[in-house]
């Protein structure tokens, strides 16, 4: 397979990373097509063994597992498609910018200090009580 030379070339993170949000979501893709196969199996077992019969834990069975094996890949499904950053990345991200507003809130408050005093040398004040 020959590589297109019009891509840039990635660097191992980027690279890393990508193989990261690939592995995710065949992964998901494997949980979706056993849970389809799974669950389409029980449906039929229930269909030919259990539709007539009165007692209905079969069915009751298939359901439970159904709502709950549905709710753990609607889950895998956030991770591997909507959710790609980790949550590390994301911490780091908040923290960098909660560092960059303080700093922009301690440059403010020194930008108003120089405005409110008038420029004063600390030498000066003290020349000036030493007289």
């Amino acid at each position: 397979m020959e590589e297109n030379k019009n891509t840039p070339a990635l660097t191992s993170e980027e690279e890393a990373k990508l193989n990261r949000i690939a592995s995710r979501r065949s992964s998901f893709k494997m949980h979706l097509t056993i849970f389809l196969l799974a669950n389409a199996f029980l449906w039929v077992v229930w269909y030919f063994l259990f539709k007539d019969k009165e007692d209905q834990t079969f069915l009751t069975a298939i359901l439970f597992v159904l709502i709950v094996w549905l709710l753990g890949l609607i889950i895998h499904y956030l991770i591997a498609y909507k959710w790609t950053k980790n949550l590390k990345e994301r911490e780091l991200s908040s923290l960098k910018q909660q560092l960059q507003q303080q700093l922009a809130e301690v440059q403010s408050l020194k930008d108003e200090l120089k405005e409110k005093k008038p420029e004063q040398n600390p030498e000066n004040e003290n020349k000036e009580n030493v007289q």
